[in-house]
């Protein structure tokens, strides 16, 4: 007869519960597994995203750098252009009034003689003399 001992069965059925006890623990490992992949499947598709927009906000400011290069140019021309017309203004101020001061209808030739209210000049001859 095939008698098993008391020791036996409870040696099968303590290892039957550890059994279950690991089973129990490798579900939950796997449903934390799937989670965390999820979450990892998740964040692959932000950073994808994020790589496009970033490509983009690239592209965006490089336009945006190279207008501000150019306005930055326009804005040295027109400095230099003003610059340059007030010079030339100011070199044709002096040049107009420089040939105002040495003109001869301006000037008083030391040998003139200046006339008096009737147009008469002093060293004119005439029966005082």
């Amino acid at each position: 007869m095939f008698f098993n001992p008391p020791d036996k069965n409870s040696r099968l059925r303590q290892a039957q519960e550890e059994a279950e006890e690991v089973k129990v623990i490798m579900m939950d490992n796997m449903e934390k597994t799937e989670e965390r992949k999820a979450k990892l499947q998740d964040l692959d598709k932000r950073a994808e995203e994020l790589k496009l927009k970033s490509k983009s906000f690239h592209k965006t400011s490089m336009k945006v750098k190279e207008q501000k290069k150019c306005d930055n140019i326009k804005a040295k021309w027109k400095l230099i252009a003003v610059v340059a017309a007030s010079a030339i203004i100011v070199i044709l101020v002096a040049t107009f009034m420089l040939v105002n001061r040495s003109s001869p209808e301006n000037t008083h030739d030391i040998g003139s003689i200046p006339m008096n209210e009737g147009g008469i000049t002093p060293t004119t001859i005439g029966p005082g003399k």
